[in-house]
């Protein structure tokens, strides 16, 4: 049976709910979970003594101006017709095209696109590819509690030869929906959307059909928006030093049968993440959260729903049928401009099998470190950053892909899944309404494959049921098709429209993949037009 229904239902009543309520507090909308966005932000929200709780996101206005930040935007001037005002002008270069704005209320419709062309060498072939994307955007607030942002695309594209090859295995775009073929393309819709009602001081809640993230980082290892959108309802409590985040969502299983008609599973997580302010520079964030899958007998097991427990406990004395994963989250201000961060992940684990050095197949865990500057030798926005990511074979997976740490066919946490190592460094800088983008990223992946390209269970593919593994000992990260995977992307744009996050931009990238079968290289060249509204990680 096809829960599609269901979900239609879910974004049929967030919709009803937008007409009738709106969007929360104008201080209290959510800001778009994008990389170029946050970044706008991050300088001011990790100065030493800010108490903003940076890992948490999507962010809030309403704390961004508790800490100083604004949400307006006049580093970016009127645009390049300053010296007319006219309301095309305001309409094309600052302001959403249809507004509404009162003492307690405002409403913003905008339409989002992205139109963008270019051309992708393999090492034997080459291809056109396209992106031709359309929707609208509506966002607002209403009173002092009640704000909603809704948005609504459907595309047309067609990828890069690695991309492409990934969809085709998944039936899933990267970080967005199920997908329909076109020619020699792909035909799929995007929609996300959530209501917010915030108490006048200590509590917020939201109601969504959208993507979340926990970490500091390029990537998490914790949660990410690698994945397509999911229902869920978010309870947040703030006060004095601390924030508290629970979570409940659905996901999604990989799909029963074949071809078009397939219908999607459902299962269901619960998250748990405690962020502490320690004196003015150190930062702690605990998250626990488990999976579990639905079957006739077991809905939302209610014995995950009391917001203050530790899911492990539970889930062991329930006979351990689920899949429970507690991580860490850290960041250190060294100063105004330089931070320190990481993060860390346990699956599963024995002390004394950790000891022994073996290669235990349980032993699944993985870390980050990296470091971020802001305004790097003193030039105003050069923001520099490199991470490094490590992820031991098997983690997340678990023992049907009905309980594994993803969704939609797609990891919850890092693009590569786990059994890799990998390190991502970012350059990044920006002048008035000019922006200019450096990211490389060098990763070694062992893919379930053997050489002979048999697939074989070696870690990596988080859907899998880890009781197909053929070791128990000797397993080391990067085992089975040892991979060197090298992303190098350039980006240039400028901000046409700072209020819906319109910007042209032109981009080039590299990509290198090299195993005992050989090597492919993809050269990518593209120009075009879109709202940067979502992060897009195709750098896997």
């Amino acid at each position: 049976m096809s829960i599609y229904p269901s979900i239609r239902k879910v974004r049929l009543q967030l919709f009803v709910l937008f007409l009738f309520y709106g969007n929360a507090h104008s201080q209290h909308y959510l800001l778009p979970l994008s990389y170029d966005l946050n970044s706008r932000y991050d300088s001011t929200l990790n100065r030493i003594g800010s108490d903003f709780h940076t890992s948490s996101k999507p962010y809030a206005i309403r704390d961004i101006r508790a800490v100083g930040g604004s949400d307006t935007f006049p580093q970016f001037g009127k645009g390049p017709f300053a010296k007319s005002d006219s309301w095309l002008s305001r309409k094309l270069f600052r302001e959403h095209l249809l507004q509404v704005k009162g003492d307690d209320y405002f409403l913003a419709l905008d339409p989002i696109m992205e139109f963008s062309g270019g051309i992708s060498s393999e090492t034997d072939t080459s291809r056109n590819t396209y992106t031709n994307s359309r929707g609208l955007r509506v966002e607002g607030y209403f009173g002092k509690g009640f704000s909603f942002q809704s948005t609504f695309l459907e595309t047309q594209a067609e990828f890069p030869g690695y991309v492409d090859s990934a969809v085709r295995a998944t039936f899933v775009v990267p970080g967005g929906g199920r997908t329909k073929k076109l020619y020699g393309g792909f035909d799929y819709g995007v929609s996300s959307g959530s209501i917010s009602y915030a108490l006048p001081k200590y509590f917020d809640f939201q109601l969504g059909y959208d993507r979340n993230f926990i970490g500091d980082g390029y990537r998490s290892l914790l949660l990410s928006d690698n994945s397509y959108q999911y229902p869920f309802l978010k309870i947040n409590t703030t006060f004095w030093k601390v924030k508290y985040m629970v979570m409940y969502a659905m996901f999604l299983d990989g799909p029963d049968g074949k071809g078009e008609d397939r219908s999607y599973r459902r299962k269901y997580g619960t998250f748990h993440y405690l962020d502490v302010n320690i004196g003015k520079r150190l930062t702690v964030g605990l998250l626990e959260s488990v999976i579990w899958k639905y079957d006739s007998t077991r809905a939302y097991d209610i014995t995950y729903m009391n917001p203050v427990i530790f899911l492990r406990p539970v889930e062991f004395s329930i006979g351990s049928p689920d899949n429970a994963l507690i991580g860490l989250n850290l960041k250190y201000k060294l100063t105004d401009h330089y931070l320190l961060y990481g993060q860390a992940i346990l699956d599963e684990f024995k002390i004394r099998e950790v000891r022994a050095g073996d290669g235990w197949w349980g032993n699944k865990h993985g870390f980050q470190f990296g470091w971020r500057a802001f305004s790097l030798f003193g030039v105003r926005n050069l923001d520099v950053g490199t991470e490094i990511n490590y992820v031991r074979p098997y983690t997340y997976q678990h023992r049907a892909s009905a309980t594994a740490y993803a969704h939609f066919n797609q990891p919850l946490a890092h693009p590569l899944g786990a059994n890799f190592s990998e390190s991502v460094t970012s350059i990044a800088y920006s002048f008035k309404r000019w922006g200019l983008l450096t990211r490389i990223s060098i990763a070694d992946v062992g893919y379930d494959y053997n050489n002979a390209l048999d697939q074989v269970n070696y870690g990596n593919n988080v859907l899998l049921s880890y009781e197909t593994r053929p070791d128990e000992y000797g397993n080391s990260t990067g085992q089975g098709l040892n991979t060197n995977v090298l992303n190098v992307e350039l980006r240039l744009n400028y901000l046409v429209n700072p209020s819906s996050n319109l910007a042209l931009e032109a981009g080039a990238k590299i990509r290198s993949a090299e195993n005992t079968l050989g090597k492919m290289d993809t050269r990518q060249f593209w120009i075009g037009l879109r709202n940067v509204i979502s992060n897009r990680y195709l750098d896997f």
